[in-house]
């Protein structure tokens, strides 16, 4: 199979990142010269597009699995996305968007109305390897009337 009906098949399933397209080519077995070939002329069709793959994924992160700034900015990264691009891509994402994300979170695991400081501790921990920032747990759980700052 040539690298680019292999690129074509791979990226008819989602949106990959040029390095990520380029990582899976030369994993299976293409070198690194044709890989870079064929990534640099799908860029030219617009069919690879870091910022395309950066704001579906930001989307998807932020949206469908409820996650932080700070987590999906990790991911970016390591899916290959230049540091502009992912600041461009993580535009939307206000402070009102990373509030009302952990209120959904508290909301579907039925944190109750008062929590013991081990508990709290447990949700805080859960929240910020989400990718949530301190402030805004801090500001979320103070908002839901659930105890004093940490």
């Amino acid at each position: 199979m040539s690298a680019r009906s292999l690129a074509l098949r791979l990226l008819g399933r989602r949106d990959y990142t040029a390095a990520e397209l380029r990582q899976k080519l030369v994993d299976r077995e293409t070198a690194p010269d044709d890989a870079d070939d064929v990534i640099a002329r799908l860029q030219a069709e617009g069919l690879v597009d870091d910022r395309r793959a950066a704001a579906a994924h930001v989307r998807t992160a932020a949206n469908l699995k409820l996650r932080g700034r700070g987590r999906i900015a990790r991911e970016l990264a390591a899916r290959g996305v230049d540091a502009e691009i992912a600041g461009e891509a993580l535009a939307p994402l206000t402070p009102d968007a990373d509030a009302e994300a952990i209120a959904r979170i508290l909301a579907r695991k039925r944190v109750p109305a008062r929590l013991d400081p081990a508990e709290r501790r447990r949700i805080f921990q859960h929240l910020l390897r989400r990718g949530f920032s301190a402030d805004a747990i801090v500001r979320a759980l103070r908002d839901r009337g659930r105890g004093e700052d940490e």
